[in-house]
């Protein structure tokens, strides 16, 4: 099952069910993300990148095993340092249960973008 593709969510209304289940599910998700992503550009950048809502694509979402609580998102975070100057594009595996678990199954770096001039003084090493 697809999770509102970009085409279909720019037919929605912001204030739709479908646009605030979605917003409300990457907000309180994104703390978990984005210790995924310091934890990979601590390696690269001395000033780390932060992600916020509205820089998270949903790819795919489903349910584990046809039923119950058990759910697996894929995502792609745009994380970015200063005025949004984007950093990079990191796919996540993301399984959520009952009782509130949420465990990062996968981190894939997938893209990396050059910062600005004004920026580069932040790069330890290529990423």
């Amino acid at each position: 099952m697809v999770f509102l593709k970009k085409i279909e969510i720019s037919k929605l209304h912001e204030n739709s069910k479908e646009i605030i289940y979605r917003d409300m599910v990457i907000s309180l998700l994104v703390p978990y993300m984005q210790k995924e992503i310091n934890s990979y550009y601590k390696k690269y950048l001395t000033e780390l990148p932060i992600i916020l809502p509205y820089n998270v694509d949903v790819v795919h979402v489903e349910r584990e095993g046809g039923s119950g609580f058990l759910i697996k998102l894929e995502v792609i975070a745009h994380p970015f340092v200063g005025p949004m100057n984007t950093v990079g594009d990191d796919r996540m595996i993301i399984q959520t249960g009952a009782f509130g678990s949420v465990e990062i199954k996968k981190f894939e770096h997938v893209k990396s973008y050059p910062l600005s001039w004004n920026w580069k003084h932040i790069i330890k090493k290529p990423y």
